[in-house]
């Protein structure tokens, strides 16, 4: 039995470049210096492949979560969420001045607690498509601090976030005769396509009472969502009637044109976009701004979703083919989660941090950011352009 690993000693330690003759050490040398770097790259792939691993999951689980919403009606739709549950604690306006938490903030808690352990946590729209999310994320962890629970000490982070947006489309022409030309010109048309094609708009984001950040000058949301013809004013009426729950409706001064929209709209300060879990994702467009001036939860923009849905990319140029863009709902879930290496090697420190992102205020590390979005029938708008009172 000796003979075998003697024999395989000799092997390492020699070559022989003429019979009878080695030189002494040379493939144990290389051997020495292969080595390392092969277990090197054995370990970077491992490190991608964990990577890549993560990624496809927490992909599938935003898909899982908007194809939930996108069925979801009735008591379950985005129209029957309880607004006093959609802003993160921290924003709530009575959460100061009321530390031991009133209506909203006691809401907001339990609301994002998936046991519902909390009065209050009735599952709905959002929280449901949470939490259906918790389930399809295994065997990976949403390890997000909830700041409305008792704190966890173990294994939690101040980077995991999940946030649930709702919308309205409206597939419009600009050069619609049933649109008074008075009117045309103060439509918020999207940005890259032509004035005179058919264009989808946002006209609605829902929670109603979270979806704008009005803090940030150079945030290119323009406009309140709901608000997507600018006819306010002196001149004009506005006859909606304190029980209906679907348009605004407003009179021209002529008194014979008759123009609608969606109800939600609001002028006051907002500082989230969407139904965020945590808290803890600040839009990147605000990190640099005073502390009391950032906003929370969604990177998608007005301008981004028109951008997506008008499909900028592809050859439809001109009305003929644009006239097939349908109005829809739409259901956006977004999903922020914190990565760490799988085998904690030092050598891959330098190049993993070169993926951090060093604008999180919360010293977030690398991140993985993923997104999914689906029709969503219940938001769909019923909005018809009509000359006459």
């Amino acid at each position: 039995m000796q003979s075998v690993p003697k024999k395989i000693f000799q092997i390492l330690d020699g070559t022989p470049a003429v019979y009878g003759q080695y030189s002494r050490g040379q493939s144990l040398a290389e051997l020495a210096l292969v080595t390392p770097l092969l277990i090197v790259l054995l370990m970077g792939l491992a490190e991608i492949g964990w990577f890549a691993n993560n990624y496809l999951i927490l992909l599938e689980t935003t898909r899982v979560g908007a194809r939930y919403g996108a069925v979801q009606t009735g008591d379950f739709a985005p129209d029957k969420w309880d607004n006093s549950a959609s802003l993160l604690p921290n924003l709530q306006a009575d959460y100061v001045a009321n530390a031991a938490g009133g209506p909203l903030t006691q809401n907001a808690r339990a609301y994002r607690i998936c046991t519902n352990s909390e009065a209050g946590g009735t599952p709905r729209f959002y929280n449901i498509i949470i939490c259906k999310m918790f389930d399809a994320m295994s065997p990976l962890d949403f390890r997000g601090e909830y700041k409305v629970t008792n704190a966890d000490p173990t294994d939690r982070n101040s980077v995991d976030e999940i946030v649930v947006s709702a919308f309205s489309l409206l597939s419009i022409n600009p050069t619609d005769s049933n649109i008074p030309a008075a009117m045309r010109s103060t439509i918020d048309l999207a940005p890259n396509v032509p004035s005179t094609q058919q264009q989808v708009l946002v006209i609605g984001r829902y929670p109603t009472n979270a979806n704008e950040c009005t803090t940030d000058a150079s945030d290119p949301d323009p406009r309140d969502p709901f608000n997507y013809i600018s006819y306010t004013g002196a001149s004009n009426t506005d006859t909606t009637s304190p029980g209906n729950t679907g348009t605004r409706n407003f009179v021209m001064s002529s008194g014979t044109q008759l123009f609608s929209e969606l109800l939600g709209y609001d002028t006051g300060p907002e500082l989230q976009r969407g139904f965020a879990l945590t808290g803890q994702h600040i839009i990147t467009a605000t990190r640099t701004l005073p502390a009391a001036s950032r906003c929370y939860g969604s990177e998608w923009t007005i301008r981004r979703v028109q951008d997506l849905i008008n499909v900028a990319n592809y050859g439809m140029q001109n009305q003929n083919q644009r006239s097939m863009l349908p109005s829809q709902g739409l259901i956006l879930v977004e999903m922020f989660w914190q990565h760490t290496l799988l085998l904690r090697n030092p050598v891959f420190n330098p190049v993993f941090n070169i993926l951090n992102d060093p604008s999180n205020p919360n010293g977030g590390g690398t991140v993985i950011s993923v997104w999914a979005a689906f029709p969503l029938p219940t938001t769909e708008p019923k909005i018809k352009f009509a000359v006459g009172s």
